[in-house]
Parts: structure tokens; C-alpha cells; sequence
């Protein structure tokens, strides 16, 4: 099972947020990484692997089915729409899969 928290835009202007693990994570599905797709401008976790066998594939973004895709690292993505910076919600956490 994964888990994960929201991740909110710092700029009030944009408002940006997304639920996502913030790294690598595994779930029932399979292993997932979050990433930052610069197609569709969203932050999202991305299947690497999927379950059964863990063979990896080419990750594509779920939102797009893009894969001009960035490993999102805390402290250092910035938002995809604005570039302010991102902050986790501590409070935000869950459990997925």
C-alpha cells in the first residue's frame, strides 16, 4: 500500500495542488514515481511498474498520456503552472491502493 499527502502552490494566486507520494512509492498496482509532466503541466504519480512482475515501462502521465516527463524532487519542483515554490500538507496525509 502507498501513501501520500497534497502538495499545495505557495503563490495564492494560482492555487495549484495535487495528492501525490512525493517520490517513489508501491501499491498494489504496481511502483509509481511523481512526476511533473511539461505536456499537461500537472504534477501526478506515474506508473513505472506494474504488478505483477515489476517489469518497467516507459512512464506516460496519466492525465495526457505524455511522457515529457520531470522527477519531482521536495524542495527543488517548482509548480507547473506558476514556478512559485510547492509546499507538502502534513495534514493532508492518505493512504491509496
Amino acid at each position: 500500500m502507498g501513501d501520500g499527502c497534497r502538495y499545495k502552490c505557495t503563490n495564492a494566486d494560482c492555487g495549484y495542488e495535487a495528492m501525490i507520494s512525493g517520490g517513489q512509492d508501491m501499491g498494489f498496482c504496481g511502483a509509481v514515481e511523481s512526476m511533473v509532466c511539461l505536456d499537461c503541466k500537472e504534477l501526478t504519480d506515474v506508473l513505472t511498474a506494474p504488478a505483477p512482475d515489476l517489469t518497467p515501462i516507459q512512464p506516460k502521465c496519466g492525465e495526457c498520456e505524455g511522457t515529457n516527463l520531470r522527477k519531482f524532487f521536495y524542495g527543488r519542483t517548482r509548480c507547473p503552472k506558476c514556478r512559485a515554490t510547492l509546499k507538502r500538507d502534513e495534514d493532508s496525509h492518505y493512504m491509496w491502493d
